[in-house]
């Protein structure tokens, strides 16, 4: 009898213990330096002015040949078909994605024709663009040359 009752604590001991380590490491990770993140969104102006202003220079050299001038996509009717980069068709494809998804597909992909020679400046600079087009505000830092703190920038439809 006494060896069942032993076994049952440490029975039921075990996945109690566990459950409490998983806690506290689900608390140790959702915090950073004591502080909990909280994620932004690209509604709480995230980008410049200035940073939009060289996405515009940039996007009319090189991106408007295929997402065409208004950002709408399929610039050239000889070129293959291409996404709209602002707006509402935008938005819902990037829903619920963060700011540094979309710094790496565009910094992978893109020019389609030469990919990875966009310096990073120069990708950051075309998303301000992109949320310049898409009018959301313009906020008074630029977008970070950091990827964990484009990881916490949530892209969201309009509120």
């Amino acid at each position: 009898m006494n060896r069942l009752r032993t076994w049952l604590r440490g029975a039921l001991a075990r996945p109690i213990a566990l459950m409490m380590i998983g806690v506290a490491l689900a608390c140790v990770t959702a915090s950073a330096g004591g502080q909990t993140v909280k994620p932004m969104s690209v509604w709480s102006g995230v980008y410049t002015a200035a940073q939009n202003k060289r996405g515009e220079e940039l996007h009319s050299a090189v991106c408007t040949v295929c997402h065409g001038p208004q950002l709408n996509g399929a610039g050239q009717p000889e070129m293959p078909p291409s996404p709209a980069i602002a707006r509402a068709t935008f938005l819902r494809k990037w829903a619920g994605r963060t700011v540094a998804a979309l710094f790496v597909y565009v910094r992978d992909t893109m020019p389609p024709d030469s990919p990875g020679t966009l310096t990073d400046q120069q990708i950051l600079d075309a998303i301000a663009h992109m949320f310049a087009v898409s009018n959301m505000p313009v906020g008074d830092r630029e977008l970070p040359l950091d990827l964990k703190a484009l990881a916490n920038i949530m892209i969201q439809a309009q509120p």
